[in-house]
């Protein structure tokens, strides 16, 4: 089971297949989660997946196409709709869904470490996306690494990253899903929570003073918080083939929307989603 990550930021929204944190949006097979579930293995016994060698295919592939929808916090940024390409793939050493790798390093008894890396392709901002960015500079997307964690129970997925960026700043997601199904139907509620540093809110949503203006305050930032809620819908009609639809709200805490160019304090988002598996 995917987990639901959080992303605040407009055009990330819009790629949310294909980005980090956060996150937590897309089903990737029967096991959606960016960490994928471990394999089974004896109670108490510590192994290095990326360290051993196996000649059992354990590959799964899958690629489909989806669509999303976001309201943005940024003031004057419409919401958006997006084509979304799909593309998972998952071995004994690595799994990679959109832009996101992880290196599997360790696994005890339900527990996955892995080694993240992930671009975000959508982050930032041009000026010309809203009027409030006029005569601002380009706010860049960023590749983020950094270690992740997973942890599956009867109860559910305990998830969480902490991950850097450089200038960017850092940030720490960790999140929590329960799947329940129902014949061919799997729901799975969620909730999460990110801490975002003063030197991401900075870079992502503060304002130089030199570039202060009547209506846009100079703003430094500080290191915030995001909170999110939501449910993902599985559907499996056939053998291979799996219909995927993600809702989530997402909540921003004052260290976001303090800064003169967000207007909100809730952003929403939807994905929908086709994945044909391979195997």
């Amino acid at each position: 089971m995917k987990k639901a990550l959080l992303h605040p930021k407009p055009r990330r929204l819009l790629l949310a297949a294909l980005l980090l944190h956060t996150g937590l949006v897309w089903a990737d097979g029967a096991n959606a989660t960016t960490t994928a579930a471990p394999a089974n293995v004896a109670n108490n016994t510590l192994t290095f997946p990326a360290l051993s060698a196996s000649t059992a295919d354990t590959t799964h592939w899958g690629i489909g196409v989806g669509a999303a929808y976001h309201t943005s916090p940024y003031l004057g940024y419409d919401a958006k709709y997006s084509p979304i390409p799909l593309i998972s793939f998952d071995n004994q050493w690595v799994h990679v869904l959109g832009a996101t790798v992880d290196l599997k390093v360790a696994q005890w008894n339900n527990v996955m470490l892995t080694l993240r890396g992930t671009y975000a392709l959508g982050d930032g901002y041009k000026g010309s996306d809203s009027p409030i960015f006029n005569g601002m500079p380009t706010r860049d997307p960023a590749f983020w690494f950094g270690p992740a964690l997973a942890w599956h129970s009867a109860y559910g997925v305990l998830s969480g990253d902490v991950l850097t960026s450089g200038n960017k700043g850092q940030r720490a997601d960790i999140s929590f899903s329960k799947p329940f199904q129902y014949g061919n139907l799997t729901f799975a509620p969620h909730v999460g929570t990110a801490w975002l540093s003063d030197k991401y809110v900075g870079y992502y949503y503060g304002v130089p003073s030199s570039l202060a203006q009547p209506g846009r305050n100079a703003y430094a930032g500080k290191s915030a918080y995001e909170q999110s809620v939501g449910t993902r819908f599985d559907y499996h009609f056939a053998a291979h083939q799996l219909v995927t639809l993600d809702l989530t709200a997402t909540y921003l805490s004052s260290g976001i929307t303090d800064s003169p160019l967000i207007g909100k304090k809730i952003s929403r988002q939807a994905n929908l989603g086709y994945l044909y598996q391979f195997n």
